[in-house]
Parts: structure tokens; sequence; C-alpha cells
């Protein structure tokens, strides 16, 4: 779990893990000397419960380890004194009880389940943001991503960022928190000056379609020009580039225009990429609007003793904390990445009255935030324990990882339009009895799906290996897998209205085939499972559980006949169950930030 969670330990109690709580606190009090309560409240208990590694052992499994030492038996012995309890008389959620090892196991009702989950998810009821725990207040949430530098391409490695960020504020949102999406955009630095500086130096111009793409292969280029360059002609470029850097830094002069021009190239074509993914953002930050600021924290935290000059430079001694020294203005009194930090995270808790910061940023920048925190820490930032790092692996080629210095990486237009095409070609069967516009939506609804599903259903924490077929595949865990499942329940549930048969909740109680069971699990389990992606900041648990309910989905219109069902009840239900499914697929995908079609 990451640290953005240490707030939240747990999670919030659906009514049978409630349930089961309290009836297994009741046995357990039997079990204990008269006057003695066992050290776990209902809702602890309810907490303990996992699910068995598979469905035919029962629906939850309580760990009776946990229970030895305070009633002095073994772990077998108190599972099987607790399933005699509990057996005695079952009542609500609980329909049996059985000892497996060290382990209780426990099958649920199937009635209960299915009226409960069926009406709940039909009337839209299910998908309310649940209320805020006794006592508590929602927090106020700034969950900063994207982060693109210009005069560089948007790559692939962006689109994991991105995706990931716009699946957390969905996540947040969803949840009830209020959330503020920011996007920092690194319009000043080092590799600006590079480029700019290669460009003057070089006198080229411009050209009129595709600008953005050709200032990314400027700084390849320029970098190619660095790294052979000799000795003299590699200060002199250097030289050169720290001028450039100071000249627009003083925003002022021709460069400062040129600088001006060449960046807004690049902020229309990211505003296009965030159109075509339907990602928007609530504030925009700039690096070039918060250097001002950060020079004057050097300069106020220089006189209050908190930073010191070494060499020329000034910055801060970490390495009591074992971070090394960290710079926070050059010797040619140039600022960092690190100065633009500081007073990038005084500006969001000061302006924008946020309880925490998340910054979504790849595990390249590990060792930055964590010196970047612990300055402000030093500085007396109250604020700086509310400042959280969401490190996530890069996308790599099977070949290895990408660069946009080496001009390794892959462009993120180019991917689009290489998955466009792909599509493209798949869905032409579809020409004449779909109009162009669908088709085109489709594939746009497809392409994009793949490519959110692709970044997000990994670990964060994990590598990303890029895999084209795999991403737009549609049988496997990709995103055309999960929208082709929604799409077919579309198409069964438009089919029988056609033979008018509509799906009845109030028959959800014949739901009892063990298929039906499953995917009824699956249903209940998604909002347990939306709070456990959204405070460990992991959209891929969510991701993985959309997955398992469209398999469980599959396996339960092979295993029953639907349309055909023998008895008029079992069909309204069955239908019900299949429309069930279709909108809780949906509210899942939305959250991953995906639209599927409605027909496939």
């Amino acid at each position: 779990m990451s640290s953005t969670a240490a707030a939240h330990p747990t999670y919030p109690l659906d009514p049978c893990r409630l349930d089961l709580g309290q009836q297994i606190h009741a046995a357990l009090t039997r079990l204990l000397p008269p006057g003695q309560a066992p050290s776990l409240t209902p809702e602890g208990i309810g907490q303990l419960l996992e699910e068995p590694p598979e469905r035919a052992m029962g629906d939850y499994a309580l760990p009776c380890f946990r229970f030895a030492k305070e009633l002095k038996l073994k772990p077998l012995d108190i599972a099987a004194a607790l399933a005699a309890g509990l057996n005695t008389a079952p009542q609500g959620w609980l329909e049996s009880a059985k000892v497996v090892g060290a382990f209780l196991n426990l099958v649920t009702t199937k009635q209960l389940l299915a009226t409960t989950v069926v009406p709940k998810v039909l009337s839209g009821a299910a998908f309310a943001p649940p209320p805020p725990a006794a006592g508590t207040a929602r927090t106020r949430v700034m969950i900063e991503y994207s982060q693109p530098n210009t005069h560089k391409e948007f790559h692939v490695g962006h689109g994991r960022n991105v995706c990931l960020g716009n699946s957390l504020v969905r996540l947040y949102r969803y949840r009830g928190y209020e959330v503020v999406g920011a996007n920092y955009f690194g319009d000043e630095g080092t590799h600006i000056a590079t480029v700019l500086s290669y460009l003057l130096r070089h006198q080229l111009q411009a050209p009129a379609e595709g600008r953005s793409e050709w200032l990314g292969q400027l700084y390849v280029a320029a970098k190619g020009e660095l790294a052979n360059a000799d000795a003299e002609a590699k200060q002199k470029i250097i030289d050169a580039i720290s001028v450039v850097h100071r000249q627009i830094e003083s925003k002022q002069g021709d460069v400062y225009k040129l600088w001006r021009e060449t960046r807004q190239w690049s902020l229309d074509d990211f505003a296009k990429i965030y159109a075509w993914l339907d990602v928007h953002f609530d504030v925009l930050f700039y690096e070039s609007e918060v250097a001002a600021s950060a020079q004057e924290i050097v300069q106020e935290y220089v006189a209050k003793g908190v930073f010191i000059l070494d060499q020329g430079a000034i910055g801060v001694d970490l390495k009591p904390y074992k971070l090394g020294f960290c710079i926070l203005r050059k010797s040619d009194g140039n600022s960092l990445y690190a100065t633009k930090d500081l007073a990038l995270a005084k500006k969001k808790f000061e302006d924008f009255r946020i309880d925490r910061s998340i910054y979504v940023v790849a595990d390249e920048q590990n060792h930055h935030f964590r010196q970047v925190f612990k300055v402000l820490e030093l500085m007396g930032f109250a604020q700086a324990k509310q400042c959280h790092h969401l490190s996530y692996g890069m996308v790599v080629l099977p070949e290895g990882k990408m660069s946009s210095r080496d001009g390794t990486a892959v462009s993120f237009n180019d991917l689009r339009h290489l998955m466009l095409q792909r599509l493209g070609e798949i869905l032409a069967k579809y020409a004449g009895e779909w109009s162009e516009a669908e088709i085109a939506t489709v594939a746009h609804q497809l392409c994009d799906g793949a490519i959110k599903y692709g970044m997000v259903s990994t670990d964060p924490a994990k590598e990303i290996v890029f895999n084209l077929d795999d991403w737009l595949s549609f049988e496997g865990q990709s995103g055309p897998y999960l929208m082709y499942s929604y799409a077919r329940t579309r198409s069964i549930l438009r089919k029988a209205a056609e033979q008018g048969f509509l799906p009845d909740p109030a028959e959800a109680a014949s739901l009892t085939a063990a298929s039906e069971h499953e995917l009824l699990r699956s249903l209940f389990d998604f909002n347990r499972v939306v709070a456990i992606a959204c405070e460990s900041c992991k959209p891929s648990v969510l991701a993985s559980h959309l997955y398992d309910m469209c398999k469980s989905f599959n396996r339960f219109y092979v295993d029953v006949p639907v349309l055909k069902a023998e008895q008029a009840t079992q069909r309204s239900a069955r239908l019900a169950l299949t429309a069930a499914f279709s909108q809780t697929l949906k509210q899942g995908l939305s959250l991953l930030g995906m639209q599927p079609p409605e027909r496939m």
C-alpha cells in the first residue's frame, strides 16, 4: 500500500461483512470466560475476512490463528468450535460455516445476496458516494499528473502518467472526495534552453506542420551534438545554453519571444491529446510561473540559515538524512526543478486550500521528491507530511527503455494513429451496416480504451513492457475484451426487448445457480474494490476486478440459458442480472477513464 493510504488503514464494511463479523463476534464471546469480550470488534473481525483461493471453498475465510493467543486454543480447534456454534442457528447473511485447516470458511445466503445486489445496481443506489465515517470529513485532495515538458514530444511513457492520474481523479471523486485535478507543465529549464540554443546557433526555420514533433527532434539532435563535441566545443555549447536559460527566465528580449512562440506549439499539441483522451484538468500550473517565487524562497531561507552556500551553489545539506546535497540555485544563478517544486507546494496549499497533495510522477524522480519533501519539512512547511509521491514504473519497449534524449521514445500520436489504423481494418466488416461516423467513433473508443487499460492494469510500481498486439486483443486481459463484454450485454438486452422480455429485479431471489452466485459476488464486491483501488492509489486493483467480473459473466452466460430460460421468472431474473453486470462494468470502465461502445 502506498503512503497515500496511511490515513485509511481499513475500508468500509458492506452489510454482509458487518453481519458476519457480528455473528462471529458473538460466537467467539461464547468461547471466552464469562464477562470477557474478544479483542476485536465485530467491525474488526469483518475486516479480517478474506476470499478463499477457490470459490468452491466458500465466499469468505476467517484466519483463526488470529485468536489463538486470547482463546489459548489451536487455530484448528477454534475453527471447529466456531463452525459448530454458527451452524447451530445460521441467520442473516450466513448460510453455513465449515473448517478448512486453520480457517473458518463461510458460505453466504444466495437469495439475500441476489435481492440486495440486483435492485440496488439497477436503481443506481449502488453507485452513490458513501457517507464519511462518523466524526470525519472528506479531505480536499489535489492530484497532479501528466506534467509533460514543452519542446519535447508527448510519448507513450507520458501516456501512463496521464491515464493513471485521470483514473485516480475519477476514483477519488467517486468515493466522495473533493478533488482538484492539476497539470504542471515543464516549460522552463535546461532542456528547453538546449533546444532553443541549438535552433538559434544553427539558424533553423520551423516547418509549417508538425512543429511540436520538430522541437522534439531538435532536442535529440542537440543532445547528440553535445555528446560528440570535444571539450572546448562542449564548454562553448554549455555556456550558450546557460545564456539562453537566463534570457528565458528574465522574461524579456527576442529569446523570450521565441520561447513563448515555440512553447505554444507544444501546449497546443498537448491540448489536442487531452481532448482526444477526454482528460480534463481543474488547474494548470507552469514551471515558468513559479520561477520568481522559487528564487524568493532561496533568498528567504538563505537569510534564515536553512539553505547554505556550497562551491558557488545554494542548497540544503541532506546528508544526515542520506539524501545527499539538494542544490536549489546553481552557481550561474539559475534555479532547478527542486526549487520550483518548493514554490509549487506552497502555492497548492495556500491558494487552493487542499489537505493532501498527490504527485503522479515516474520512479526516476523518487530521489528528487524525497529531497523536496525533506527540504519542505526543514523549512517548517506544516503540510510537508501531506505531500505524497505516487511513483510508477516506466513504459519500456521489448528491446529496452525509451528515451527522448536518444530518440528511442515512441510518439503518442504515432501510437494512436497505428492503433486506429489496425482497428479500422478490424471494423471494416461493418461498412454498409454502420455509418462511417459510428465506425470512427467505435474505433476511437476501442483505441482509447486499449491504451488506458494497458496503462492502468499493471501495478503502478511495476514496469510496463509495451506490446501493441496484446493491448488490441479482443481476448485476455485487455481493454477491447472488457468493452466487448459490455457490448455483448447490450446486444442481449436489445434482443430481449425486441421479443418483449424485460429485466425484473423483483425475481432476483431465483438466482441461485453457482455461476449466478459467482457473478453476484463480483458485483457485490465492486465498491469495496473501488475503495481499495482509491486509497492505495492503484487503479490496477479495479482493472483486475473488472477482468475477473467479465470472466464470471461469460461463465454465467454459457452455464445457464438467458433468453431461452425454461421459466419466465428465470428469464426475467437473468436479464436483470445481465443488466446489473452491464451497468456495473460501465461504471467501472468509467472510473478507468473508458467509454465502451454500445455495439460491436
